[in-house]
């Protein structure tokens, strides 16, 4: 979310809490209620669309590298009981379909990866009668097979949240400008209803109506002016 866009959906809230707070006030101006409605509804709709900006890549990502970890794991000792067996049994060409270091079998592309350790679970499940001798189950089978479909289905997972992000911060820029609208268009310009009739409300209003600048500078930046200023500076 963008530094603007962050100080404005502050200045959202605080605007929210003080109609919250004075809603007995404006409850009579049914122009009022309705803007204050669809602000409302904006701001929840903002809120989501933060949550699904801020979608953790670095969760996702780390997730992939979790599972990337396993499968490579399960797959090297897999392999390197293939490797012996082909040893004793003078099985040059088992031997070199399984002839991997940790570095060399994670080597390549996401997706090469991945398949370079389905051909080690292939290449064992063919020799798997005499591979119990060697520490190799039908259950360790099936734990690499989980293992790599686990990692193979993650493979597109950061460029989906990226996708989800992008759609979430396009919605952010259009919720914030539409809110905007609502508060400078309607609920601002009738304010001055209140200026006399509820003048702490009309005062609260216009104090959450600056938007603090949440960099770290202690002064504050309005909006726009409000009615009355307005009028004064005419």
């Amino acid at each position: 979310m963008k530094k603007n866009e962050e100080n404005r959906m502050s200045m959202f809230y605080a605007v929210a809490q003080v109609c919250e707070k004075h809603s007995s006030v404006y409850g009579g101006l049914v122009p009022f209620v309705n803007a204050y409605g669809e602000f409302r509804v904006n701001l929840g709709a903002l809120e989501g669309a933060v949550k699904r900006q801020e979608l953790s890549l670095v969760g996702v990502a780390l997730d992939k590298r979790t599972k990337r970890a396993r499968m490579l794991g399960r797959a090297q000792a897999v392999a390197n009981s293939v490797f012996a067996y082909a040893e004793d049994q003078g099985d040059a060409v088992l031997q070199a379909k399984v002839n991997y270091t940790p570095s060399s079998l994670g080597k390549g592309r996401d997706a090469v990866v991945g398949q370079r350790c389905q051909g080690i679970h292939a290449e064992a499940t063919t020799a798997l009668a005499d591979l119990g001798a060697y520490g190799v189950s039908s259950d360790d089978l099936e734990n690499l097979q989980k293992a790599i479909d686990a990692y193979v289905a993650t493979i597109g997972s950061p460029r989906s949240a990226l996708t989800v992000r992008k759609g979430a911060t396009a919605e952010i820029s259009a919720l914030v400008k539409d809110s905007l609208k609502i508060l400078n268009n309607r609920m601002d310009k009738l304010m001055i209803e209140f200026a006399e009739s509820a003048p702490a409300f009309h005062q609260e209003y216009f104090d959450a109506r600056m938007i603090l600048d949440m960099g770290g500078r202690s002064s504050t930046e309005p909006e726009q002016r409000t009615p009355d200023e307005g009028a004064q500076a005419a």
